[in-house]
């Protein structure tokens, strides 16, 4: 798959307004990843994932954060929001206005774990899905 379509998919999935935003929040959902995924183990993905975001993986560490919880890996997406705005679900538009959530975060997550995983193999999303934090693991599973 390469960065385009990638972004694209993402981009449908989630409704964003711009590619300028979907690749913002691809990117944020990455480098949370790399928070909790070991080095090691990073350059398995190359081979499938566009080398434009595997700049976001590689910025893994050695030795992963324990302490990079569910909570921190969506502090980190919801960040995004911070920039982009909040979904108006009433409305079906953007509102700087609206109440930040969880839930926002966490279909942005949706969205670029299932664009990932259409992207991997297997055992290449297994290896990501045993890194993440239980709540992450179980949005992963879902995605």
């Amino acid at each position: 798959m390469d960065y385009d379509s990638f972004l694209a998919d993402v981009q449908q999935c989630g409704r964003f307004g711009s590619r300028e935003e979907t690749a913002f929040v691809t990117a944020t959902v990455l480098r949370a990843v790399a928070e909790v995924l070991p080095m090691a183990h990073v350059e398995s993905f190359a081979a499938n994932v566009p080398h434009e975001l595997m700049v976001y993986l590689r910025g893994a560490h050695q030795k992963p954060d324990p302490y990079f919880d569910s909570n921190l890996f969506l502090g980190w997406v919801l960040a995004t929001v911070d920039v982009t705005g909040g979904r108006d679900k009433t409305e079906g538009g953007l509102d700087l206005f609206v109440a930040y959530s969880a839930d926002e975060a966490i279909d942005r997550c949706r969205c670029v774990f299932g664009v990932l995983k259409s992207a991997l193999d297997d055992d290449q999303s297994e290896l990501i899905s045993i890194h993440l934090p239980d709540t992450i693991q179980q949005i992963y599973a879902e995605s």
